[in-house]
């Protein structure tokens, strides 16, 4: 069940974010596909974090976190946070620069959710990037959109 589960999941794309939340001077960040919208009004936001995640006790206790949406062509900034270090790669105010958004967050809520923790974030401030394309996850890997012209 659990390698079935797994392959019908690498089934569904998704976009790629990078999660970050910063308390004093401590700063994470982690890779996150498991994200979506949540609600308009209020505007709400919600991820998937695992529960050992080392984010998740720093983003309680700061109460807030920072969603960056990557764009096409930013594969070493999700593989840096996703655990494999990448040269010249990091957060700059909190998040990833050169993303298509970014989504400044409070905390709303915290749920369980098996080895995971679903998070809600209250959106505060919206950053709009440079208009492109998405980084896309799917099939245990990166893939790239064709756009009609």
């Amino acid at each position: 069940m659990r390698e079935a589960f797994k392959e019908a999941l690498s089934r569904f794309a998704a976009g790629v974010t990078v999660v970050s939340a910063r308390l004093g001077e401590e700063e994470r960040g982690m890779t996150a596909t498991a994200f979506m919208s949540l609600s308009l009004e209020p505007p709400l936001v919600a991820l998937g974090i695992h529960e050992k995640a080392r984010i998740l006790p720093l983003l309680e206790a700061s109460r807030a976190f920072t969603v960056s949406v990557l764009r096409e062509g930013q594969e070493a900034v999700s593989q840096h946070f996703a655990g494999r270090p990448q040269e010249g790669v990091g957060l700059v105010d909190g998040r990833v620069e050169g993303a298509l958004a970014v989504l400044r967050c409070r905390l709303e809520a915290v749920y369980p959710g098996g080895d995971h923790r679903l998070v809600v974030g209250r959106v505060e401030a919206v950053e709009l990037g440079e208009p492109g394309l998405p980084l896309v996850y799917f099939g245990r890997g990166y893939r790239r959109l064709v756009w009609p012209s």
